[in-house]
């Protein structure tokens, strides 16, 4: 985080919900609107004070793992105003509009991300000699401390997550250049938490080192591995919770066997790092296409984009109608909530950001117009297109060549992470009694079926998709393949014109 901001009007406009210049002007002419300000201070820190500090364990029922024992220190973090606000913050945002069961938040998947931290640490074993394969449970490698930390750290992990999760994130990184491990790390560092982390023998500028991958202790990195991994506890828990409650089944595989033969071992640069045993490649194939194929069905749903799209869309205009500082980015995003959101959009002065909000209310969307490929492009639109995914003004400049007016076009982009490259590289564990290599996946006979798979949904998913209401759908449809044609090749093209609302 850059050192111009100014966390004491950050935590005002956080307790408050004023602009920065409001709390400046009240503050030099210290006269009603500041008492009014300390009124609302003294409120929130009666709030905050309520109550006594927990004294012993307490077991939380899940839906997905059953019962989570949480230890006096945990639940005093998840008692605090900043990670009670995640009870309000939906884990898929808008994903609901299609599956109405997806309702979940991100603080019931924090709690579960704690868990399988918890049950890292029970049965995930290690080893410092791969030539005497002896392992151990990994609790003997972490100090008391370290555990934790581990376990702080996941429940912490997604602390700073805007309001509908990563639907605004797009929006909010090309207008301010934050994203949720910013507003994380300011909220570690700079509220309450902060202080219920030093009450409990934690520091939190170690919860931020783990998730920002910035720990330079071999067994501290390794926590953030754990966190943000290709095949990470974290993947793990939301995987099994999004389908399970949106219903596409295609989320589950076998958690259990993939925990149970994974293995932490050091490396030949001294490193601590995550590998699989090769006898539960087919336990990683699942896992690795569960992920593939939740995109394809639920994270990539059409109307799920969409609704999406409206939201981040809205959220950006937003921001530049009210010139948003830094600090009231921090401030804002990290005291709302998702209806705070919706409600905040119903109040901007730009007709279609009212509408935009009022067609997630009323679950009116736009239509899809039209579907290409991105490998159906040439290659200079192709980088056109990509470069949008991290430009929302080139987004709207290509909005606008296809109909006049505003917000009556969205473009969406996608482009998921599959991460082809990145699992090749996975380590597995090949050998027997007398001892084990590390071999990447991509290495083995086992694991090449695999990456060609990953290869080919890396080709053909990447996709580029235009939604607009019915009556304009010709002229749009017309003015793209004028602005951006497909290229001679083979185009793969994939017009979609009679798709249903869902």
């Amino acid at each position: 985080m850059s050192d111009d901001l100014n966390v004491e009007v950050i935590k005002l406009i956080r307790l408050t919900g004023l602009r920065e210049a409001e709390i400046e002007t009240a503050r030099e002419q210290k006269g009603a609107s500041w008492e009014n300000i300390q009124k609302s201070v003294a409120e929130h820190n009666r709030f905050i004070t309520m109550g006594e500090k927990h004294t012993r364990q307490k077991a939380i029922q899940d839906p997905i793992h059953g019962a989570i024992l949480l230890e006096p220190w945990e639940l005093d973090i998840i008692s605090t105003w900043e990670m009670l606000r995640l009870r309000y913050v939906r884990q898929l945002g808008p994903a609901h509009l299609v599956y109405p069961g997806a309702t979940h938040t991100r603080f019931e998947h924090c709690i579960g991300t704690n868990f399988l931290a918890q049950k890292s640490i029970r049965v995930v074993n290690y080893c410092d000699d791969l030539d005497t394969a002896c392992f151990v449970p990994l609790s003997q490698l972490l100090e008391e401390y370290q555990q934790k930390l581990f376990r702080a750290s996941a429940l912490l992990h997604d602390v700073g997550h805007p309001p509908t999760s990563h639907t605004i994130e797009y929006a909010l990184e090309s207008w301010i250049g934050l994203d949720h491990l910013d507003l994380g790390e300011f909220l570690i560092l700079n509220s309450s938490l902060t202080d219920v982390l030093t009450q409990n023998g934690i520091e939190s500028s170690d919860v931020v080192n783990i998730f920002r991958k910035r720990a330079k202790d071999p067994v501290m990195a390794l926590l953030s591995e754990f966190l943000d991994h290709p095949l990470d506890i974290d993947k793990t828990d939301y995987l099994i919770r999004d389908a399970h409650f949106s219903g596409v089944q295609l989320g589950i595989f076998p958690a259990e066997r993939v925990m149970l033969t994974n293995r932490v071992v050091k490396n030949r640069e001294g490193e601590y790092i995550r590998a699989f045993m090769l006898k539960a490649i087919h336990s990683l194939e699942a896992f690795i296409l569960s992920r593939n194929w939740m995109f394809s069905d639920l994270y990539l749903h059409h109307a799920v984009k969409l609704a999406e799209a409206l939201i981040s869309k809205a959220t950006y205009f937003r921001m530049r109608e009210e010139d948003l500082s830094k600090n009231e980015c921090i401030g804002q995003f990290t005291r709302m909530t998702d209806g705070d959101l919706f409600r905040w959009l119903a109040e901007s002065e730009i007709d279609f950001v009212r509408e935009y909000a009022s067609r997630i209310r009323y679950r009116k969307l736009f239509k899809v117009v039209l579907s290409r490929q991105l490998v159906s492009f040439e290659k200079d639109t192709q980088k056109l297109f990509r470069g949008m995914l991290h430009d929302i003004p080139q987004l709207i400049e290509a909005e606008n060549e296809l109909s006049e007016e505003p917000g009556s076009v969205v473009i969406d982009v996608v482009s998921p992470p599959l991460g082809e490259k990145i699992l090749g590289k996975i380590p597995l564990l090949v050998g027997g009694e007398k001892g084990f290599d590390i071999v990447s996946l991509d290495e083995t006979n086992e694991g090449r079926p695999l990456i060609q798979i990953l290869n080919q949904q890396a080709r053909t998913i990447p996709s580029v998709r235009v939604y607009a209401d019915s009556k304009i759908a010709e002229k749009v449809r017309k003015r793209f393949d004028q602005t951006f044609p497909v290229s001679d090749a083979p185009s793969h093209r994939e017009d979609e014109y009679d798709l249903t609302e869902y």
